[in-house]
């Protein structure tokens, strides 16, 4: 039996990799956070999940109920960690998680498989021997995906060169992928450097498809070069878009500024792309103002941050909500999911009907690149006078209206 412990997107996702091998999991959280969780409250959105779970309900159990730990032999601390509105990190949940389950824990392996700052596990008092860190760098909408084929698998150790339990080792395992042996420190700094990587990579096109645009130079064919460079692949962050947004790149950039201060080190390359990343974050809000269209009323074809997911944290979305809320409308395919949640409760008003919006607002936002959008012939609505199409979703210039799109 494996045990996770916390009930979130994180957990949800390794378990579903574990579980399509057959194995046997039970997750650990607070009771209130079961009950809202089988009452559909809490909605983890994760392409495939729902299905897994469904036709793997034999082999997992979801509890509030500590008993039913005792034939866990490993456990894998994995409750996404929240964060403040500036990006910080709140530990207080993953604490009281462990001093909750002091007694189970004791002499058992712990994986700490959640976003912890430098310095966390080793920190830890517990035998540091039966303790591992683990990077995660799932992405939403794929994370099943990233999760049961990862390209690597990257664990810290009280000492590098040290052995895993018998029992760990048989899970990693199961993912037949190479295993990079670090110390805690290593381990916990890997993870805040793969975000920070692609964080620049992020802004490095925003900056660089800009600076096309001034030499009327088409950035989507350049790109088409760039990738066949080895040096950098073909993978990589060449769409222009909205900044950084989901909370967990922005998370440890934040946790990376704090380190410069803290180690006073003289180079601000954190703070460069917290400042870069809120230039561009808010390109449409710097069309609505120069355009002068904060007085049209404003709808929004999609809420989340990006299409499969219900994460809407740090999106351009709220900001434009926050600013301009008394104008603006809302439509999202996961309405009902999305109300739901504590975040969106203030606003939750504003979801209407895609008729709605096309017949009542002026101004109309794309952000969800799915086909219900694609098919709208925007031709036909007389009253919509600007389109604000930052991904080119729609493809085409529309005649007599205002269109703006990031990259030509």
């Amino acid at each position: 039996m494996i045990g996770f412990i916390g009930l979130s997107h994180l957990s949800l996702c390794y378990a579903a990799s574990l579980l399509k091998k057959n194995k046997k999991i039970i997750i650990f959280d607070i009771k209130s956070e079961i009950e809202n969780f089988k009452e559909g409250k809490i909605k983890v959105f994760e392409k495939g999940l729902d299905i897994i779970l469904k036709k793997k309900k034999h082999l997992i159990t979801i509890t509030s109920e500590k008993e039913k730990l005792k034939n866990c032999k490993i456990f894998f601390l994995a409750k996404d960690i929240k964060t403040d509105n500036k990006n910080n990190v709140q530990l207080n949940y993953t604490y009281k998680l462990l001093s909750l389950l002091d007694k189970e824990l004791k002499n058992k392996d712990l994986v700490i498989m959640n976003q912890v700052p430098v310095g966390f596990t080793r920190n830890l008092r517990r035998n540091l021997n039966k303790t591992y860190h683990f990077v995660e760098t799932l992405v939403f909408g794929n994370a099943i995906n990233r999760a049961s084929r990862p390209e690597r698998i990257i664990i810290g150790k009280n000492k590098s060169n040290s052995s895993v339990s018998k029992e760990f080792s048989k899970i990693l395992s199961i993912y037949k992928c190479p295993i990079i042996d670090l110390t805690f420190e290593e381990s916990e700094l890997t993870k805040g450097f793969i975000n920070t990587f692609l964080a620049s990579q992020l802004m490095t096109t925003n900056f660089l498809n800009e600076v096309a645009e001034k030499y009327n130079a088409n950035w989507n064919k350049i790109i088409k070069a760039i990738k066949l460079d080895k040096r950098i692949g073909m993978d990589g962050y060449y769409v222009p878009g909205l900044g950084i947004s989901g909370g967990n790149i922005e998370r440890d950039i934040q946790t990376l500024k704090r380190i410069t201060k803290t180690k006073k080190l003289k180079n601000k390359f954190p703070q460069f792309i917290i400042k870069s990343n809120n230039y561009y974050k808010s390109w449409i809000e710097r069309i609505i103002k120069n355009k002068k269209l904060k007085n049209q009323k404003i709808g929004l074809l999609g809420f989340t941050y990006k299409e499969n997911t219900l994460s809407s944290k740090n999106s351009c979305q709220v900001e434009l909500i926050k600013k301009f809320k008394s104008n603006i409308l809302i439509h999202d395919l996961k309405k009902n999911d999305l109300i739901n949640r504590d975040e969106n409760k203030s606003f939750s008003n504003l979801f209407v009907s895609i008729k709605e919006i096309l017949s009542k607002c002026e101004t109309i936002i794309i952000f969800h690149n799915i086909k219900i959008y694609k098919k709208i012939n925007f031709k036909n609505h007389v009253n919509i006078k600007s389109i604000i199409d930052p991904f080119s979703i729609i493809e085409f210039k529309l005649k007599n209206k205002n269109y703006f799109r990031i990259s030509n």
